[in-house]
């Protein structure tokens, strides 16, 4: 089992922004549908964080204290 993640997305479509959208990718869980205009984001691409990087704790962290 591997990490989860709770993102804020932003559609590139519409603007539409929400807020705790659930990311698990080694569940699964690596859409987005916009509820206001439909559009498909596919949140490992718009996140950074892969399959791989899910899978291992470390990885994501580092890549975290980079971001901020």
């Amino acid at each position: 089992m591997g990490s989860r993640y709770y993102l804020t997305v932003e559609c590139p479509e519409c603007g539409f922004v929400e807020k705790g959208v659930y990311y698990a990718p080694t569940c699964g869980f690596t859409d987005w549908d916009c509820p206001k205009c439909s559009h498909k984001v596919d949140l490992e691409k718009y996140s950074g964080i892969s399959y791989e990087d899910a899978s291992n704790r470390e990885v994501i962290e580092a890549i975290i204290k980079v971001l901020k």
